[in-house]
C-alpha cells in the first residue's frame, strides 16, 4: 500500500501555525506575567501572634493573631534540620528541581483522576501549595491553574530556602495552629529547632490532614503517617537505615499546651519590651514565680479586698526579673489588672538610703557620725517623724535603721538635692527632673513616685556593691555593667540596714531591708537584698485611699522576709567588710540653729521684791559675737539690773534672724 507524504507545503504550513500557536501562547502567558503581577507579601505568614515564656520554656503568655490563628513565624535557618527534609519527603520530593510545576506529577494526576472519574490524586507542588495557601482559591481546575501561575511568579522571585519557610510558617498543623514552631510548641512543648527526626516527621505529616490526623486525638494515625514519611525519606537518601529504624521505634509524647495559664501581668509587660516580636523568652524562673504567688496570695488572704499586693524579684548575677507579681487578684474586676510592678507608686522612706549613700559617697557622713534627730523648720514646712516624736543626737546608721525623718531631711538640704537626685537616677531609678523640682526635699520621704522595677534596680545595685545593671524581663536585652557606687559605700549602708555579721548572725539566712509608708497611708513598701537576690513588695490601693493598715513594716516588710527567707530563695550571711572612716563637713547635724533668748519669755512680768530685779537671761546663739540689747543699747547678758518698768530684749547674730521678747517689771506689792 502506498503511504502518501505529506508535502514540504503543508509541513511549513503546519509547523508555522504551531509557531503561530506557541509564540500566541508565550505572548498571552507574558502579557498575563505582566497584567497580573505577584502580590506584594505573597510568602507573609499573616498576622503573628504572640507567646512568652519563662526560662524553662512554660508558657507565661498565649496571644493569638487578629485573625485568632497562632502563629509564631520563624526562619528556616532555626528549626531542626530534619524538619525540610521531612516537608520535602510528605509532600513534593522534586522539590529543588522544578520550576514550581512538577509537570510529570500533574500529568499522571490528570490521567490518573480522569481514569478514576473523580479527584484521587494532587500533583500540588510546595510552591503552589504556598500559593494556594495565601490566595485560598477553591480546589477546581481554574483554581489550580491560577495556583500554577503564582507557582511560577513565586519561583522566579524567591529562592527554594525562602518559598520552604514560607510554607513551614503558613501551613496548618492542627486546632487553630499555623505553622511548624506553633505546632512543635503545642504538640511537643519544644521548639521547632529541637525537634527529633520521628518528631519532625510527624509534624510533616500533620498539614496532609489536619483535623483527622491531630495528635492529641488521633495519635496512631498520625504516627501512621510519620512512618510513611520516614520511608519516603529512606527511599530518597535523606536518612540512612539505622536512623529510619531509630525513629520508627521512637515514641511520640504529646504534651499539649494549648490551655496554659496565663501570667497576664509578666506576659503583657514582656510584649511591651519586646519591640513586636513573636517569641518572647523571659528571664522568670518559674519556681521563683510560684514561691512568690503562693506568699502574696496566702497574704492577701490576712489582707482586707481593697488591698492588693505587687511584688518584684530580681537575679543580683543577671538584673534578670525572676518573678513578678503585678496584683494579688488578676481577676479582680475592679483593679486586678493594673500592673503595680510598673506602676508609679510613692516609696515612703525605702529612697532614703540612697540619701544615705549620696553622703557616704561624698565622704560627709559615715555611719558612726552623729545626726540630729530634732524639729526643723524647711521654709513652713515643718516635717515629722511617723511617731510623732524627736529622739535627739544619734548615729546616722541607728538613724537610717530606725528610719527618722528630720536626720534624712537635713542630710539632703546639707548636700543639695541635685546630688541625691543624681544618686537616685545612678543607681536606675528614673526620676523626673519636672517632679523632682517641684517637690524638693519631699521627695527624700517618698514625695515621688517611681515604679516598682525601678526600686528593686536601685536596691539590686546596692546589693552588688555599687555595680548598676539595668533590670531585665527578656532574656535578650543587653546585660550592661557599670560601677556608679564604691564597695565601701554599699557595705556602710548594709551595716546600717542589717547590723555587724556577729558569729550568730552569720548561721541566720541574711536580709539586709528598708520599709516606707507613704503619706496618708496610701502605700506601704519593704525593699532588701540577700547575697542572690533583690526584691520589693508594694502594699496598697490602686485607687490611691488610704488605710490605716498600710505601714510598711507592718503590711509590706512580712511578705519580703518570707520571699527571701524562703528555703528556696534564703542565701546565709557572709561577711562584706565596712571599715569607718574619716569625715569632714559631716552633713546632718543641727547647724540651722537659729538666735533665741529662751528665757524670760515674751510677754513675762516679773515682780522685784526691791526696787529693781537682778536678771541673767538665757539665750542660744551659734557663735560669741551674738550681742543682746535692752531698749535698743547693748548690755552685758551676764546681769541685767531692771527697775518697774517695760522692756524690750532683743538677740543679734550676723547672719541670722534676730530674736525679740517684750518683758514687764512690776513691784511686788501692786
Amino acid at each position: 500500500m502506498r503511504v502518501c507524504k505529506p508535502s514540504r507545503r503543508v509541513v511549513r504550513w503546519t509547523a508555522g501555525v504551531l509557531t503561530g500557536v506557541a509564540l500566541l501562547c508565550c505572548g498571552g502567558f507574558a502579557t498575563l506575567w505582566y497584567a497580573f503581577p505577584l502580590p506584594d507579601k505573597m510568602l507573609h505568614a499573616g498576622p503573628a501572634g504572640t507567646l512568652a515564656l519563662d526560662q524553662t520554656g512554660g508558657v507565661l503568655l498565649d496571644i493569638t493573631g487578629d485573625d485568632e490563628q497562632r502563629r509564631l513565624p520563624i526562619a528556616i535557618e532555626n528549626v531542626a534540620a530534619w524538619i525540610p527534609l521531612a516537608v520535602i519527603a510528605a509532600e513534593d520530593q522534586a522539590f529543588r528541581t522544578h520550576c514550581g510545576i512538577d509537570m510529570p506529577a500533574m500529568v499522571r494526576a490528570v490521567w490518573q483522576n480522569l481514569r478514576m472519574g473523580r479527584v484521587v490524586r494532587g500533583a500540588s507542588t510546595i510552591t503552589m501549595q504556598v500559593a494556594g495557601m495565601k490566595l485560598n482559591h477553591p480546589r477546581t481546575y481554574s483554581g489550580k491553574s491560577v495556583e500554577a501561575f503564582r507557582a511560577l511568579q513565586i519561583e522566579a522571585d524567591y529562592t527554594k530556602d525562602e518559598i520552604l519557610e514560607a510554607w513551614l510558617n503558613m501551613a496548618s498543623f492542627g486546632a487553630n495552629l499555623v505553622g511548624i514552631e506553633a505546632a512543635s510548641r503545642a504538640w511537643f512543648g519544644k521548639p521547632a529547632r529541637h525537634c527529633s527526626l520521628s518528631e519532625s516527621a510527624l509534624l510533616a505529616a500533620l498539614p496532609n490532614s489536619p483535623a483527622r490526623l491531630r495528635p492529641d486525638r488521633y495519635l496512631e494515625l498520625a504516627v501512621g503517617r510519620r512512618n510513611q514519611i520516614l520511608d519516603r525519606m529512606l527511599q530518597s537518601d535523606f536518612i540512612t537505615p539505622a536512623q529510619h529504624q531509630q525513629a520508627l521505634q521512637e515514641i511520640i509524647l504529646i504534651s499539649p499546651t494549648l490551655n496554659c495559664k496565663n501570667d497576664i501581668h509578666v506576659g503583657w509587660m514582656a510584649l511591651g519590651r519586646g519591640g513586636g516580636a513573636s517569641l518572647l523568652q523571659t528571664t522568670i524562673d518559674p519556681e521563683a514565680q510560684y514561691i512568690a504567688h503562693s506568699i502574696v496570695k496566702q497574704h492577701a488572704h490576712l489582707l482586707p479586698d481593697h488591698l492588693d499586693i505587687a511584688l518584684v524579684l530580681v537575679d543580683l548575677e543577671t538584673s534578670g526579673i525572676a518573678a513578678l507579681i503585678g496584683s494579688s487578684d488578676f481577676a479582680d474586676p475592679r483593679d486586678g489588672q493594673v500592673n503595680g510592678a510598673i506602676a508609679r507608686r510613692s516609696p515612703g522612706s525605702a529612697l532614703k538610703p540612697f540619701v544615705y549613700a549620696a553622703a557616704f559617697e561624698a565622704g560627709r557622713l559615715s555611719p558612726e557620725t552623729v545626726v540630729d534627730d530634732a524639729p526643723l523648720d524647711l521654709g513652713g514646712w515643718r516635717p515629722k517623724n511617723i511617731d510623732r516624736t524627736y529622739l535627739g543626737e544619734m548615729s546616722a546608721s541607728e538613724a537610717l535603721r530606725q528610719s527618722r525623718n528630720t536626720p534624712a531631711l537635713r542630710i539632703a538640704r546639707d548636700l543639695g538635692l541635685p546630688s541625691v537626685e543624681s544618686m537616685l537616677r545612678g543607681c536606675g531609678i528614673a526620676v523626673s527632673k519636672n517632679n523632682e523640682r517641684s517637690v524638693g526635699l519631699a521627695s527624700v520621704v517618698g514625695g515621688i513616685e517611681v515604679p516598682l522595677v525601678d526600686l528593686v534596680g536601685g536596691y539590686a545595685t546596692l546589693a552588688r556593691g555599687g555595680v548598676q545593671m539595668p533590670v531585665r524581663l527578656l532574656a535578650d536585652e543587653p546585660q550592661i555593667r557599670r560601677r556608679v557606687l564604691s564597695e565601701r559605700t554599699c557595705a556602710a549602708i548594709e551595716f546600717c540596714l542589717a547590723g555587724s555579721t556577729n558569729d550568730a548572725a552569720l548561721a541566720l539566712p541574711f536580709l539586709a531591708a528598708k520599709t516606707g509608708t507613704s503619706s496618708g497611708h496610701r502605700d506601704a513598701v519593704a525593699a532588701g537584698w540577700n547575697r542572690k537576690w533583690a526584691a520589693v513588695v508594694w502594699v496598697g490601693r490602686f485607687d490611691d485611699g488610704g488605710d490605716p493598715l498600710l505601714l510598711g513594716a507592718d503590711a509590706a516588710l512580712p511578705i519580703l522576709q518570707e520571699l527571701l527567707h524562703h528555703p528556696m530563695l534564703a542565701t546565709l550571711r557572709t561577711a562584706r567588710t565596712y571599715e569607718p572612716w574619716q569625715v569632714h563637713r559631716p552633713v546632718g547635724r543641727k547647724h540651722e540653729r537659729v538666735p533665741a533668748i529662751l528665757e524670760p519669755r515674751d510677754g513675762e512680768v516679773l515682780y522685784a521684791l526691791d526696787e529693781a530685779i537682778y536678771l541673767t537671761p538665757q539665750i542660744r546663739t551659734n557663735s560669741s559675737d551674738a550681742v543682746l540689747f535692752l531698749n535698743g543699747a547693748p548690755v552685758d547678758a551676764t546681769m541685767l539690773r531692771l527697775m518697774p518698768g517695760d522692756y524690750e530684749l532683743r538677740l543679734v547674730e550676723i547672719g541670722r534672724p534676730p530674736h525679740a521678747v517684750t518683758i514687764k517689771v512690776s513691784n511686788a506689792g501692786s
